[in-house]
């Protein structure tokens, strides 16, 4: 569930409370490079002074990783909320360019209720506000040891360009000098040896060969596949946060883009490269896809420990993109937020652009390979990490657990036992062919500091499946699908396939004979019907559903599953209920119908009056936002009907309210096409 989406008139006021900055926060700068920076590109880099790399073995640290403290800068580019939201679990550091300055930013935190325990402040000189592009990355190194990485900052901006330095300076770490041109936008790294850019990277490096970059990318870094691909935006940024973000080792999130939008087919083959190529954990990376229609900038998100910080529009696309981080990443508090009216959100500048991670120097970082897939049916499966300290505190080891369940049972424990050094070992008990296992693991040492792997624990654990001696040539389960529930619908229902066979099998959509069969929408990305699944191959298919308008003959529909020998079906049932609209009549509890409901083009709304009142409909997105105004007069006593006209309207679930003087009505509303 969303827990939280910030769009409230409050959160509008208390952005509007920032207008007391100044005019232009980055002093006359742009996200681009302005023709006289242009003028001086020469001096980008120039004078770089690269030191030798960190010494052991490298860890660039993920931005889903352990989280010290936000880095922002003032004058903002963020929403003052935003900032609260952030303080309210976490700190903030604020970079400001004197005491005085100090001060006022903390005057304008009290009166806006943020929480002062929880803010730093780093006194520098900036350029601009964009701390995710200048700012450091971060390490680990030698023997538990946390540094920074500089680079060159690909624009001519000297103040903004110190700050790594600075940084490391104020946390009393080591910083290294990585003599790439770079920028924070176009580098993101998956925390275990894996990271990728466009190819801005190397157009901004000329005299260094692609091998040369990614050997220093290597030394510096520790990375040791370093994805560059060609940005399939076409923008004048070519960064990658605009339009791609890791969420896990093993996961990523790519825009998607309608068929008819110029740039469908450059993003389309940029997802099929990333589910192509192997993550840290042997595995094909998971692509997860969020819609940006109006090229939206929903993949300029920041993940802030528990928190995935969205960037919203305010449109109708919103509650999808929320949905979709939360269906990517279970157990994380996924929390949309408008712009300020003075800097907004932009497709090729949003939340991620000004905002950057501080890790935490004195992390539990527990590092292991996950069982995943099909494993055969054994005694025992032995589970190995390395649980290492950086705060050079005791792990207590009665805290140090292997958390797992088979199947829909409960969750059990069994203790991880110290070997030698940070490694640690335990064996899940075997179990019978055919059982489904997930799994954690959790620990803790005396810095207070408790942390799971994967991350997020429980909500989104570690899964492996017991192969059978004698399998099924395709195991479906749920083998029925039904939907009961408009939000069922839109937001989909998931069945597993597992093909145990030693031939790929085919999943189709049945044709149905004399009737028009139910609109698919099936995820994820990936699939398209019909779709072949490899021997040994396990997918989840999400289905959605699109009614035909106006089709109260079908009930049901069924995807088939087919081998060489045998077919066997998913049945997709809608409730009937459903299908007829949302009222025959009115009635006085019920004084509103809308027909058709699910709407294609227009619809009719149809409402009865027992005395004059005004009336108000309003058409709203599903987070609340007024999408049309319909009705706001008075009306006289009897029935009456108005036009919803919903040709230019996104497809989605809609909310219809409808007030008159003496009662408050809201239903909800699909467009479908």
């Amino acid at each position: 569930m969303i827990k939280r989406i910030t769009l409230s008139l409050v959160s509008l006021l208390l952005f509007i409370s920032l207008s007391a900055q100044q005019t232009d926060p980055n002093n006359g700068l742009k996200h681009w490079m302005t023709p006289e920076e242009a003028a001086k590109s020469d001096q980008i880099g120039r004078g770089f002074v690269e030191t030798d790399p960190p010494a052991g073995i490298i860890r660039n640290v993920e931005e889903f990783g352990p989280t010290e403290s936000v880095l922002i800068r003032y004058p903002f580019g963020l929403p003052i909320n935003l900032i609260k939201e952030m303080a309210g679990n976490d700190t903030v550091t604020t970079i400001v360019a004197s005491t005085s300055q100090q001060a006022t930013v903390t005057s304008q935190y009290q009166s806006n209720g943020i929480n002062l325990a929880h803010c730093k402040f780093l006194v520098a000189p900036t350029d601009t506000y964009w701390t995710r592009d200048f700012s450091p990355w971060f390490v680990t190194y030698g023997d538990k040891q946390v540094g920074i990485i500089d680079f060159p900052y690909n624009r001519p901006r000297p103040s903004d360009d110190e700050i790594p330095k600075k940084v490391a300076l104020s946390l009393g770490i080591e910083w290294f000098g990585m003599n790439v041109i770079h920028t924070g936008g176009n580098y993101m790294t998956n925390g275990t040896g894996q990271a990728a850019s466009t190819t801005l990277v190397w157009d901004e490096n000329p005299s260094q060969t692609h091998d040369q970059i990614a050997q220093k990318v290597h030394d510096y870094l520790g990375i040791d596949n370093y994805m560059v691909v060609e940005d399939p935006n076409g923008t004048y940024i070519d960064h990658i946060d605009c339009w791609g973000k890791f969420l896990a080792p093993d996961k990523i999130l790519i825009r998607k883009v309608p068929f008819s939008h110029p740039q469908y087919n450059l993003i389309e083959n940029t997802a099929a490269y990333f589910a192509s190529q192997i993550s840290s954990y042997g595995t094909p990376y998971r692509v997860y896809r969020v819609n940006t229609p109006n090229n939206e900038p929903y993949t300029n998100s920041y993940i802030l420990n528990k928190k995935v910080l969205v960037p919203i529009m305010g449109n109708s696309n919103d509650n999808a993109a929320l949905q979709a981080y939360q269906t990517a990443m279970p157990g994380y508090e996924v929390i949309g937020f408008l712009g300020n009216p003075s800097t907004p959100w932009e497709s090729t500048d949003a939340l991620h652009c000004r905002t950057h991670e501080i890790a935490d120097r004195g992390m539990l970082f527990i590092n292991h390979l996950p069982l995943l897939g099909q494993k055969p049916a054994q005694s025992g499966f032995d589970i190995t990490a390395e649980i290492v300290p950086f705060s050079n505190k005791i792990v207590y080891p009665d805290s140090a657990w292997v958390v797992y369940k088979v199947n829909s049972g409960v969750w059990d424990t069994i203790h991880l036992t110290n070997t030698t050094g940070d490694n640690w070992v335990a064996t899940i008990p075997g179990q019978m062919e055919g059982d489904t296992i997930s799994y954690f693991i959790t620990a803790s040492d005396a810095s207070g500091r408790r942390q799971n792997h994967p991350f997020i624990g429980a909500p989104d654990p570690h899964v492996f499946y017991i192969q059978v001696s004698n399998p099924p040539d395709v195991v479906i389960e749920p083998d029925t699908l039904s939907f009961a529930t408009w939000e069922e619908m839109y937001y989909g229902k998931s069945a597993v396939v597992r093909n145990f066979t030693s031939q790929p099998v085919v999943i189709h959509q049945l044709d149905q004979q004399g009737s028009e069969p139910f609109s698919w929408v099936v995820d994820p990305w990936n699939i398209e019907l019909p779709y072949t699944l490899n021997s040994g191959d396990t997918l989840a298919v999400n289905v959605k559903i699109h009614m035909p308008v106006n089709r109260t003959d079908i009930r049901c529909d069924t995807l088939h599953v087919e081998t060489a020998a045998s077919v066997h079906d998913i049945f997709v049932c809608v409730d009937l209920d459903l299908l007829t609209g949302i009222l025959s009549e009115t009635t006085d509890e019920n004084p509103v119908r809308l027909f058709p409901n699910p709407i294609r083009d227009e619809g009719s709304i149809r409402f009865n009056l027992q005395n004059e009142s005004r009336v108000t409909i309003g058409l709203y997105s599903i987070t609340g936002t007024l999408v049309k105004l319909l009705a706001d007069n008075i009306f006289t006593n009897g029935l009456h009907t108005i036009v919803l006209d919903a040709y230019t309207l996104p497809e989605g679930l809609y909310l219809l309210r409808y007030t008159d003087s003496k009662r408050i009505v809201t239903n909800k509303v699909i467009i479908s096409r």
